[in-house]
């Protein structure tokens, strides 16, 4: 009887330590086809945000200036993270600009991932233990109140315990067994029964056996220079050993455990209700690790984001690392483009407060692209220190914009409306010291043009007046509000010509305003009467000169 079981056990055994190779080899082969490649995949940016929302950081980009600037399309561009740990880390560093964990230890992390390729792909596959969606949201065992441990839950164990003690005696006493199928239903029910109350916590904390089994895999990657991020991971391990051994009850690892194995421990879980035993021994120990466990998260998140900026500058062909100057310098972009444009023109800038820079030209002349390409600069090179550029120099700021247009229906308020509230707090955002980067396209488009372009100059003047250390770029169409900014304001322009098959756009920035007149040729060129033509120019041609006059 034993022999046939124990020929069994060995056909299993062996299946799941090839199932496990197999997968790993694998694993490793994509590891090094994706390398220095974008990742293609669905991302809940939703759970993505989730550890940012629950531990925001003192100084953040605000939902607009997020939205504005496209920056989930960014993320996903930057994300080539194997974790759901390093996605959260990734997105909590790019919404923390200005003022992420250190940036000269995550450089370190990076060069150290580029450089060094055994040692990278050793921290991927560890990494590659975190895949799982759920591990989005470990991080909330951490919080108080996250498990609700009463005192009877003690029977449990001893539930737990009683079936064990007959599975031992049904040796002696083959009967037992037919009792064991028993409780094993009765179990079942159990599970069903307390299913909805801790189903979120069981699976969430699933993850903690495979997040502590790739931190000790990614402790050797820390070095002094890197120290600011990884040096408390060994003493968190540590603070969490009691921890994870519960973990490892009902955790399972997806690198070093095959289908088979995989599948007879979830019954055996099942059988003796390993994942609510393990959460009742491990409510204690979540309640005096909360900081550890959350300190482990950020660090091999953080880890793993480094290795995806890593991957990011392999597969791009021009980038920099920015310079960070003292707060009220001047500002250089060289040769600036945006990563998401898939063949870009770079444009270069300089600016220097107490000047703002107003850009003009026709629509579909880059202007909106080469705002949201400064702004999505700025944020890179303070989030990770990585800029798609010749060269970056530019103070650390913080970055706010009003780009983007949409009614708030739920609040039944308009555009025009929404718009004003913005404006106001960035008015309001200007009255700081610390420097900012404000970014505006086409203000107050949904009025008048008088009290358009009177609000906006009145707003436009109010951001750098008195000496304030802040950058202004604003987008415009409007010619009268750069003659009255033309004090205040250097004026650039992206140019169009019209040709055989209408406008055409070279995207390159040129000093001074615009000065082509192809609306109306365009009009022409689309086969508009002749008269209506001619009286259209006549009518520029006499508003041109009325405001010449009142210059």
């Amino acid at each position: 009887m034993i022999a046939p079981v124990l020929v069994v056990v060995v056909v299993m055994v062996a299946l799941s330590a090839w199932s496990s190779r197999h997968g790993r080899a694998k694993l490793l082969a994509r590891l090094r086809a994706e390398w220095s490649r974008p990742h293609p995949r669905a991302r809940d940016m939703e759970a993505i945000a989730d550890f940012f929302l629950s531990h925001p950081p003192p100084a953040s980009l605000d939902d607009r200036t997020w939205d504005d600037l496209m920056l989930d399309q960014v993320f996903a561009h930057l994300d080539r993270t194997e974790s759901s740990v390093g996605q959260q880390l990734l997105y909590h560093r790019l919404r923390s600009a200005p003022a992420p964990r250190s940036l000269q230890a995550f450089e370190a992390l990076i060069v150290r991932a580029t450089a060094d390729v055994d040692r990278r792909e050793q921290a991927q596959m560890a990494l590659a233990r975190l895949r799982d969606p759920s591990g989005c949201f470990v991080h909330r065992l951490a919080r108080p109140d996250a498990l609700d441990r009463r005192w009877w839950h003690i029977v449990f164990p001893l539930w737990s315990a009683a079936i064990v003690l007959m599975l031992a005696l049904s040796i002696v006493w083959p009967m037992l067994l037919v009792v064991v199928v028993f409780v094993f239903g009765a179990n079942l029910a159990i599970r069903i029964a307390t299913g909805k109350r801790v189903g979120a916590e069981i699976v969430w904390f699933r993850q903690i056996g495979p997040l502590l089994s790739a931190a000790r895999a990614l402790e050797s990657v820390g070095t002094g220079e890197t120290a600011a991020i990884t040096g408390s991971l060994t003493a968190n391990l540590a603070a969490l050993r009691r921890l994870g051994w519960i973990a490892r009850w009902v955790s399972r690892d997806p690198l070093t455990t095959g289908e088979l194995a995989g599948a007879a421990l979830e019954y055996l879980n099942l059988l003796l209700l390993m994942d609510v035993n393990a959460l009742y021994f491990a409510g204690r120990e979540l309640q005096s690790g909360a900081a550890a466990l959350v300190g482990v998260i950020e660090v091999v998140g953080d880890i793993d984001a480094a290795i995806a900026v890593g991957s990011l500058r392999a597969g791009t062909a021009r980038w920099t690392r920015p310079r960070l100057v003292a707060p009220g310098a001047s500002s250089a972009f060289v040769d600036l483009y945006h990563p998401l444009v898939a063949e870009p023109v770079s444009n270069s800038i300089a600016v220097a407060p107490p000047h703002g820079v107003l850009i003009t030209g026709s629509n579909m002349s880059g202007k909106s692209t080469f705002l949201r390409a400064v702004g999505v600069n700025v944020v890179l090179a303070q989030s990770v220190h990585t800029c798609c550029a010749a060269s970056y120099e530019a103070p650390v700021y913080c970055v706010r914009s009003c780009i983007g247009r949409a009614d708030d229906l739920m609040a039944g308020k308009s555009y025009y409306l929404v718009e004003v509230e913005s404006v106001l707090a960035l008015v309001r955002a200007g009255e700081l010291a610390q420097p900012h980067l404000f970014i505006f396209d086409e203000l107050f488009r949904g009025t008048n043009a008088v009290e358009r372009i009177a609000a906006a100059e009145a707003v436009l003047g109010a951001l750098i007046a008195g000496g304030k250390p802040h950058v202004v770029l604003a987008a415009t169409h409007d010619g009268e509000l750069v003659d009255l900014l033309r004090d205040s304001y250097v004026v650039c322009h992206f140019g169009d010509a019209v040709g055989p098959n209408g406008l055409v756009f070279d995207y390159q920035l040129t000093s001074g305003p615009a000065t082509s007149r192809n609306a109306i040729a365009l009009l022409e060129l689309s086969g508009a009467p002749a008269a209506l033509v001619a009286k259209a120019l006549a009518r520029a041609a006499a508003l041109d000169a009325e405001r010449h006059r009142t210059r």
